[in-house]
């Protein structure tokens, strides 16, 4: 059974954005420049740096706010801007309601935990949410729980 001593509420002004995937091809897409890039290799090259600003602004929000990523004990939960092409009813009822569509949670996790540490593997326990906001831009709420003391269950 674990106890938790105290709830710590973090919340980072940054609309939350997904994953992108980037392997050693892609370098060649700051080499080459724009105008002699073709229009598939321009759409890469600037999702790309839109993913490498966010890991950056990201960081930064962090670092104003200071938020440490635990190891273990948080709960992220997503808030992502409805989108502007919706009607208005369909913008106040989906507010704070779950988000229930691409792009997938993994992906947000991703970002977050490669714009804020080196390496992840130390991450034990996390849990995750997504949901929709009525808002112009998104934010992510991080409850930090501390535990404060770890039983074991015992075999009967």
């Amino acid at each position: 059974m674990v106890k938790h001593r105290s709830d710590k509420k973090i919340i980072l002004n940054i609309s939350p954005q997904t994953f992108v995937r980037a392997n050693t091809n892609d370098r060649i897409f700051f080499r080459i420049p724009r105008d002699k890039l073709r229009p598939e290799g321009l759409k890469r090259l600037k999702r790309l740096e839109k993913y490498n600003e966010y890991k950056l602004d990201l960081s930064a929000e962090a670092k104003r706010v200071k938020f440490v990523m635990p190891e273990q004990g948080s709960h992220i939960t997503f808030y992502v801007p409805v989108p502007k092409s919706w009607a208005k009813y369909k913008k106040k009822e989906k507010h704070l309601m779950l988000h229930d569509s691409t792009p997938d949670i993994d992906n947000f996790c991703k970002a977050m935990l490669d714009s804020l540490l080196a390496e992840d593997k130390y991450i034990a326990d996390i849990h995750l949410t997504k949901k929709w906001v009525n808002a112009e831009q998104g934010y992510i709420e991080i409850i930090i729980s501390t535990p404060t003391n770890h039983s074991k269950d015992t075999l009967i």
